[in-house]
């Protein structure tokens, strides 16, 4: 049992910290970094994972001083981020083709996971790796580091797996870069040859996208004080709603566990997501609506975000990369395939408005998440004069109904019952493969035909 005081915490607070400040100035000074569009959190988990004890620690006597317990800061914070994920949601109008990218979205989602998995079983004829292996790689690519920490950690708590975490985050990584790059590399080609809906470039863009740094007279407020300081900081008050929901899942997971001791693994950040889509639900539709400050509550969500992410990064250990770095790469290449299948070939079936746009930040968003999709949409459309951010940012949303699933009753199925959540992750793949053709491949092909 780790021997951890407050005093930790703090001092492993600090050395993120201090690796987010480095992280965001090379962000801001290096060209390449900025044309490639890295976040500041995995620039500084990169070199934290670098300076730390596991890689320059085996050859040197000097290394960032983590504690023992650095590990555990991505599972606590991710709870944090489930939290607040239905506090600040809001679904708007859905339109014709925001639901036709919610299909593509759950054909790439569910091609992600079929392929992983049967690369994973093909390795394993030859090698010992687990089956489950395959089931990561969609957490790290489609979901991003947040959900692959998620899942890693759901896996981790329940003793299946213990390079759940490793493998998810390391996917993730992988991820967002073939998203940044290769979307960038897909957006030039597509400007050359017209697709694109405005004339674009790097240069072109406003200064604080590209550097990250915002100059005072262009900052904007990020939140709205629901509570006066004299009585209780605005912040304050909106933390502790997030402590409360908190508070609930824990209620949530005691009672499934007392219902049914077969539950003990249930994880508590899933108990947690069920907790915040409760207390979402019951906010949003009643009066208790105008206590969220949705831009501050986005802020608490993207401040335990980049901490997680930097801890996750962080920590990734050298033997995942030097066990798994053929099936890593394997898998990878072949996601990145369902990827450019879906959101241009699927895409250009599919959708009506703005294909090109809205089928490259959707392979944004299905490479990393969807910040990284509606990055690369903001390349081609600064002025928001096409309806890809919506339509990514719907299917996003739509997305939950079956992540969430997956994300809490999926990541323990696949070890004790991997046959039949193979059989129904196929079934959900063919289900909107089909679907989709179905409705809006024809109505395209009728739309198109009436124009002629």
């Amino acid at each position: 049992m780790l021997n951890l005081t407050l005093t930790d915490v703090l001092k492993d607070f600090a050395y993120l910290s201090i690796l987010i400040l480095v992280g965001f100035e090379l962000r801001k000074r290096i060209k390449l970094l900025q044309r490639c569009f890295i976040p500041t959190s995995l620039i500084a988990g990169t070199i934290g994972m670098f300076l730390g004890p596991g890689w320059l620690g085996e050859a040197a006597s000097i290394a960032v001083p983590f504690s023992d317990g650095i590990g555990q800061w991505s599972g606590v914070l991710v709870i944090v981020v489930c939290a607040t994920m239905f506090l600040s949601l809001e679904l708007s109008q859905v339109g014709r083709d925001g639901m036709a990218t919610t299909f593509m979205a759950g054909v790439a989602h569910q091609g992600q996971m079929a392929v992983g998995l049967g690369i994973a079983a093909l390795f394993g004829l030859f090698t010992a790796l687990p089956y489950q292996f395959g089931y990561m790689g969609v957490w790290g690519f489609y979901a991003g580091h947040g959900n692959a920490t998620t899942v890693g950690n759901i896996i981790k708590d329940a003793g299946l797996w213990d390079d759940a975490v490793g493998v998810g985050v390391t996917f993730a990584t992988i991820g967002i870069l073939c998203g940044v790059v290769l979307g960038m590399v897909i957006i030039n080609i597509g400007a050359k040859r017209g697709l694109t809906h405005v004339k674009m470039s790097f240069e072109s863009m406003d200064e604080g996208e590209r550097t990250g740094y915002i100059r005072p007279e262009k900052r904007v407020s990020v939140g709205s004080g629901v509570t006066s300081v004299s009585s209780l900081d605005p912040l304050a008050f909106q933390l502790a709603i997030v402590g409360l929901v908190v508070v609930i899942g824990v209620a949530v997971r005691a009672l499934l566990i007392k219902i049914s001791p077969a539950l003990t693994n249930f994880p508590l950040v899933g108990a947690v997501l069920i907790s915040s889509m409760i207390v979402g639900l019951v906010i949003n539709k009643t009066a208790l609506k105008e206590r969220i400050d949705r831009k501050l509550m986005n802020r608490i969500t993207g401040t335990a975000l980049e901490y997680m992410i930097t801890a996750a990064i962080a920590t990734t250990s050298k033997q995942i990369f030097i066990d798994y770095a053929l099936p890593l790469v394997a898998i990878s290449v072949a996601m990145v395939l369902v990827n450019l299948f879906v959101c241009l070939i699927l895409g250009k079936r599919w959708l009506r408005e703005n294909p090109f746009e809205t089928g490259v930040g959707l392979f944004g968003m299905a490479c990393g998440v969807l910040a990284t999709g509606l990055m690369l949409i903001k390349v081609m459309d600064p002025d928001n004069e096409t309806t890809a951010s919506t339509c990514i940012s719907t299917s996003s949303t739509l997305g939950y109904a079956w992540q969430i699933p997956y994300m809490i009753v999926g990541s323990l199925a696949f070890f004790t019952a991997p046959v039949p959540t193979t059989i129904v992750t196929v079934v959900l793949l063919v289900v909107f493969l089909i679907g989709g053709e179905l409705i809006f491949g024809r109505k395209k092909k009728r739309a198109g035909s009436l124009t002629r």
